[in-house]
């Protein structure tokens, strides 16, 4: 049987490694598609990395570290209309039987609109282990590294990706300053 897990993977890290242990070893999983959301989404703080990077990335975590040929890695595009969103992942990947999220929004949609079976992945030191945690420790200058997986960590310095995310995170915005009353 095909299992789907999809993420943004901004970065990729060691919690996505974690999850993808779990799926493949199930006992009645065979193959499983990663699949990147938000693919065309790049160059902000919630979605640092391009699509081709994350999917470079991942392509490079699963060579070094699972069976390539048990594994689809794709990205697919927002198209931001919840009601129809699983019917364009299943025109747009290949087949799968059940859908591996903790995500209740994804869970719901799949099951309910997708009629797709759903199963939870265990969360493994989940505030250690979050792309927005580790994102916000490349902003701050804080020990990112030892959360993401070394193959892409290197890619991470191929990109420049954090010089990216901290750049991304300054803004020319004017910030309002509260007055105290005197």
């Amino acid at each position: 049987m095909r299992a789907l897990y999809l993420g943004r993977f901004n970065p990729p890290h060691n919690g996505h490694i974690h999850a993808i242990e779990y799926i493949l070893e199930q006992p009645d999983i065979d193959e499983i598609i990663i699949l990147i959301g938000s693919g065309e989404k790049a160059y902000s703080i919630k979605n640092p990395f391009t699509g081709g990077e994350r999917l470079e990335m991942l392509t490079s975590l699963v060579r070094k570290r699972f069976d390539i040929n048990k594994t689809f890695i794709t990205a697919i595009p927002d198209i931001n209309r919840n009601t129809i969103w699983a019917a364009n992942v299943i025109d747009l990947v290949p087949a799968f039987n059940v859908v591996f999220s903790n995500n209740p929004l994804v869970q719901q949609l799949f099951s309910k609109l997708a009629n797709k079976e759903v199963r939870e992945i265990p969360l493994v030191n989940r505030t250690e282990y979050s792309g927005k945690e580790i994102r916000n420790m490349m902003i701050h200058g804080g020990k990112w590294k030892d959360s993401v997986p070394e193959e892409v960590v290197k890619l991470i310095h191929k990109f420049e990706g954090v010089n990216r995310i901290q750049t991304v995170n300054h803004t020319d915005e004017i910030k309002e300053i509260e007055h105290n009353k005197v």
